[in-house]
């Protein structure tokens, strides 16, 4: 592999600055690996191999004039197919919004541009970020760099993969209900969800609102540090998005005693779900290390974890009915030529154009929205959530971070199913609005990758950062190791 391949973010925008690197030579060696593993990868719908080496030819020629470096100047970088990005298609993998093109950037779109990055493409997805594995894509399969048989986690699946087969350093997500995390775990990266409200979601397309959040791939902790820098800080056009002063998220966060001085919360309720055996094995060692730096482990007790799945399904549901009634086939996207009256031209639109996990989802919310079960059903499930969040709160009176394996189990071939408990700890912290990061952890005896997961509590981002660092350095997981095409 290209040594330029081997460097992470940091490393190569300090490079560049310094004019030791030219970008166009980062770009080339990135469409160089994409022609290795894509064929079979398949992690992109869309390539932008012209307009980024124009883009890196322009940092150059801007660095030479001695102008002010970026955070991200001349870094390569993919970003998920349902982020605007002013001018491209945005397609989130459905054939809906096959032919839509993005009238504005997202926020975090803007942010990037004006730190320097450079856009290398647009990576495939579970149609509107609505499945776990990138299967339900209306375009094509992204398969796991380590096991092509295999899947790559979802939603997020494209971004994961082409982190983890090395043809970008850093790429964009977005996590729902585990949506970078789990793949994150998956492929052996680094998968980072924000608190609720820490990034702007302005310009990414909506599926559950409660519980969206732009995230960052990157091959480690710093790097995805530095890429929510970037991102993160208030915007007036997204209602949540709340103002808080700037951050640097990398700066400090190399605290060699960061570990002990930490609490380690490990769920009781761990105990109650199958556990793949190779997953509790390297979980148990990474509690073990830890507890080896100095770090307290104790044990926490959130009865409400066992509701996390059929929290998350009524929820989430209900939320997606109500985002995707805006899909009418008039006001934009797929139009049917088969209508032939109003109502009629809606039906058809919809069912000529959406997948079968998205008209299950819109179905289900509909139902649990009707006037004879949103009682009994959407309102129920949130008074439980408020019951998750606070025996959570509780919990964080005992510890600083929640420990969990990122997934439950290895992932599976293509056409099998995963247990609906699989990423329960994930989606938790997406139910309470709670940053959480996975991060690798071991290999298993098959060469497929594994990780673990933090989670803290809202608006502990900065100090999640450097306890995930932490565990990094003395993981023992090799980050330079990528698959072989």
């Amino acid at each position: 592999m290209n040594e330029i391949l081997k460097m992470k973010a940091k490393e190569l925008k300090a490079k560049i600055c310094s004019g030791e690197m030219k970008s166009v030579d980062a770009v080339k060696a990135c469409f160089e690996r994409v022609g290795e593993a894509e064929p079979k990868v398949k992690a992109f719908l869309k390539l932008n191999e012209e307009q980024s080496l124009k883009q890196a030819e322009d940092v150059d020629n801007k660095l030479k004039t001695g102008a002010k470096c970026g955070q991200l100047e001349g870094v390569p970088i993919a970003i998920k197919d349902n982020i605007m990005v002013k001018g491209e298609p945005m397609t989130s993998a459905s054939k809906y919004l096959e032919k839509y093109i993005s009238p504005y950037d997202a926020m975090v779109i803007e942010k990037l541009k004006d730190a320097g990055a450079i856009f290398v493409g647009r990576t495939n997805m579970d149609e509107f970020a609505m499945g776990g594995s990138t299967e339900t894509s209306a375009y094509q399969k992204t398969a796991n760099p380590w096991d092509i048989e295999r899947i790559p986690g979802g939603s997020s699946g494209g971004s994961a993969a082409a982190v983890a087969s090395g043809m970008v350093p850093v790429a964009l997500g977005s996590d729902t209900g585990g949506s970078i995390r789990q793949p994150a775990g998956f492929c052996g990266v680094v998968g980072y969800k924000p608190s609720y409200g820490l990034i702007s979601r302005y310009g990414a397309c909506a599926l559950a609102s409660s519980f969206d959040q732009i995230g960052t791939f990157a091959k480690n902790v710093t790097d995805a540090a530095l890429l929510t820098s970037v991102i993160a800080g208030k915007d007036y056009r997204d209602p949540v998005c709340e103002p808080n002063e700037r951050i640097d998220y990398a700066n400090d966060i190399d605290n060699p005693d960061a570990l002990k001085t930490l609490k380690i919360g490990i769920p009781k309720q761990l105990a109650d779900y199958k556990t793949d055996s190779e997953i509790s094995k390297y979980f148990n060692d990474a509690v073990s290390k830890m507890k080896l730096e100095g770090a307290e482990i104790v044990e926490i007790d959130v009865p409400a974890y066992k509701y996390v799945p059929a929290l998350y399904k009524v929820i989430m549901c209900a939320e997606v009915s109500a985002n995707i009634a805006t899909f009418d086939g008039i006001r934009y996207g797929y139009r049917s030529p088969n209508g032939i009256n109003l109502n009629d031209e809606y039906a058809k639109s919809r069912a000529e154009s959406l997948g079968y996990e998205v008209k299950k989802r819109i179905l289900f919310g509909t139902y649990v929205l009707g006037a004879k079960n949103y009682r009994r059903c959407y309102r129920q499930a949130q008074k439980v959530r408020t019951l998750l969040i606070n025996q959570i709160r509780e919990a964080y009176k005992k510890c600083d971070f929640i420990f969990s394996p990122a997934t439950l189990q290895m992932p599976v071939k293509f056409g099998e199913t995963l247990s609906e408990e699989c990423d329960i700890f994930l989606t938790a912290a997406n139910l309470a609005g709670l940053p959480g990061i996975a991060v690798p952890c071991s290999f298993t005896s098959a060469g497929m990758p594994m990780g673990v997961h933090f989670m803290g509590s809202r608006f502990s981002d900065a100090e999640l950062f450097k306890a995930a660092r932490s565990f990094e350095k003395i993981s023992g997981f090799d980050a330079n190791k990528r698959p072989v095409f």
